[in-house]
């Protein structure tokens, strides 16, 4: 028996690589059409060309192109914005990840200077033997600087907030092929415009970043009940020597479904053991890709991970790790392909106090709906309103959420009616929800949302009266095609 079980394993696991491998070639294929889309695989669109650079002047020179040829540009990293955000139907598409260079690292201003193509794993890899570590960036190690900025990025160190805090100054190419510098002090509209601005304003060529320490840090867990955190968080923030908070909420469909938190904190242990500042290799994550699976196709997998992140999560995390080591996270377990169905991100901002109350109706939602979902974490984000999108006004919780969903046009239209619900409850709260996912919000609802939002599109005009950059966020909200 225990033969055959192996046998399953074996044979699932080889179907799941079977089937990575498949859905790259077809990417590829598609591609060699002239066909693009995202990580959702939602957006299949039609364009002109991908082009690939790693001199500004071959950027400068494509960009000329188009405009003399009057197409459309779009900016592309690793295409992890869900809602055709980095491309337009017959655009002329610049995929950044060729010019990926880190030019500089500056130890005593604590400051690294790297092309916006290049990952945060690439970053992570050039600063590391200088003993220091970003600030701001996302969860995972594969995502481009230059996307990061455009979405206004977030994670989980109560005393950073979005990515914007950390940038000192980048350079711009604008429509008519001019390279501005741009800062607080610089250009600094601009500055408020292009962070948190979707490509929409031009193409970040490279970035001066702020660093922190590479410390070393020791994990502690605790299990609370969801309406506890605001406090437990609250006592949290306060000790200095705590670095990274977040939380993790039930997904078992049963009475703990959304309520029961574990509770991760990171703090320096102020030690200086240089065997554990090393950059490890980043694990594979074969066994939470098939655990992810599990609890993709089966309620008894939910409840399965969320016993083992309860009980075992030091198997699957390590107790004492640098701040590095922490960051330079695989997100390949994630993938996924099926024909039918997809893997979506969302996520949505309520201020700390109003935690609960919109977590008792997002709950209703999910078990009204049956919905998939396959993660659900909590992550703090302080007021910051630098940006004109900003989604940080107030001191808010982000509450972000990983679904299963459907394909089919009919299954859409349901995605959308239950996204647009869960919406309607966290404006209600006072809050809002992270622009880079699939394009579900109403009209109404954005600008609800985000009260600039027309003035955001106004200065598009100013800078852009061509439209030359263009993407599908901005046809479908500001042209309303």
């Amino acid at each position: 028996m225990k033969n055959k079980k192996r046998i399953s394993l074996i044979i699932l696991i080889l179907l799941l690589i079977g089937l990575g491998i498949w859905w790259s070639v077809q990417k590829e294929v598609e591609e060699e059409k002239g066909i693009i889309n995202d990580v959702s695989r939602l957006n299949p669109t039609h364009i002109t060309a991908i082009i690939k650079n790693q001199e500004v002047q071959g950027i400068q020179q494509a960009v000329e192109e188009a405009r003399k040829n009057n197409l459309k540009v779009s900016i592309a990293g690793k295409r992890h914005s869900m809602g055709g955000h980095a491309f337009y139907k017959e655009a002329l598409v610049l995929d950044m990840t060729a010019f990926n260079k880190t030019i500089n690292v500056d130890p005593k201003r604590k400051i690294v200077t790297v092309q916006s193509g290049a990952t945060w794993g690439d970053v992570i890899e050039a600063i590391n033997p200088h003993t220091l570590a970003i600030g701001v960036m996302q969860a995972y190690n594969s995502f481009t600087v230059g996307g990061s900025l455009s979405v206004n990025v977030h994670e989980s160190d109560p005393h950073f907030g979005p990515v914007v805090e950390t940038v000192e100054s980048f350079r711009l190419l604008l429509v008519n092929g001019t390279i501005v510098n741009v800062s607080r002090t610089e250009n600094p509209e601009l500055f408020s415009l292009v962070i948190g601005g979707y490509g929409l304003f031009g193409v970040i060529l490279d970035v001066d970043l702020r660093l922190t320490e590479n410390a070393i840090y020791k994990k502690q867990e605790q299990i609370i009940d969801y309406k506890e955190y605001y406090r437990v968080f609250k006592n949290l923030k306060e000790d200095e020597n705590i670095r990274v908070i977040f939380a993790r909420l039930s997904i078992a469909r049963d009475e703990t479904l959304l309520k029961e938190v574990i509770v991760t904190t990171y703090e320096n242990t102020q030690q200086t053991d240089q065997q554990q500042l090393e950059l490890a290799h980043a694990q594979s994550g074969k066994l939470k890709k098939w655990l992810f699976g599990l609890s993709r196709s089966y309620d008894w997998g939910k409840k399965l991970r969320w016993y083992l992140q309860k009980k075992y999560s030091d198997k699957f995390e390590p107790e004492i790790i640098s701040r590095n080591n922490l960051m330079n996270n695989d997100i390949g377990f994630l993938d996924y392909y099926s024909a039918t169905d997809t893997d979506v991100l969302q996520e949505y901002f309520v201020p700390v106090e109003q935690l609960a109350a919109f977590t008792d109706k997002l709950r209703e939602i999910v078990e009204k709906n049956n919905l998939n979902l396959l993660s659900a974490t909590i992550r703090y984000i302080p007021k910051n309103d630098e940006t004109v999108l900003s989604y940080a006004t107030k001191e808010s919780y982000g509450v972000v959420l990983y679904f299963n969903i459907g394909m089919s046009e009919e299954e859409q239209e349901d995605v959308q009616r239950w996204t647009r619900e869960i919406t309607a409850e966290a404006l209600a709260h006072n809050g809002t929800y992270y622009l880079p996912y699939k394009l579900y919000a109403s009209q109404e609802q954005i600008r609800k949302a985000y009260p600039h939002l027309d003035q955001f599109f106004e200065k598009k005009q100013q800078y852009d009266p061509q439209e030359l950059f263009m993407n599908k966020f901005y046809a479908t909200y500001a042209k309303q095609e």
